[in-house]
């Protein structure tokens, strides 16, 4: 009877382990994705893409990212989530230039990164046992 209380016990930690993974993952990468496309809108039709309200809108996307990194990094394979740091680094260095295409295409690499990662990372039987 111990043995199957113990069990039951292990499995309901593990159960809450990923509930709370799961959370903390879609959370912290939804957030990422809205600021992504704050972004897009702000960007969108402007064919100067050097405003300081632009600048202030991509550096707020990179402290989020910064602030989240560390979190997501103990949940996923760091070199997955290299590149969407180097997306995010990009976007300033595109604004410095003015470069319009490879900005909007940075945004949309950055919302397909974080919706793979939100389904690589999500809840199944292998993250569980």
């Amino acid at each position: 009877m111990k043995k199957l209380l113990l069990m039951i016990f292990v499995v309901v930690c593990l159960l809450c382990g990923v509930i709370v993974e799961e959370n903390t993952i879609n959370n912290y990468l939804s957030e990422i994705e809205q600021k992504t496309e704050y972004i897009i809108k702000l960007s969108s039709g402007k064919d100067n893409i050097q405003t300081q309200q632009i600048k202030n809108a991509v550096r707020d996307l990179k402290d989020t990212w910064l602030h989240h990194e560390k979190i997501l990094a103990t949940f996923a394979n760091h070199k997955d989530m290299r590149d969407l740091c180097i997306e995010i680094q990009k976007l300033e260095a595109n604004i410095e230039v003015n470069q319009y295409e490879d900005f909007t295409a940075g945004l949309k690499v950055i919302l397909h990164l974080s919706e793979d990662y939100k389904f690589i990372l999500g809840t199944s039987w292998q993250n569980i046992f």
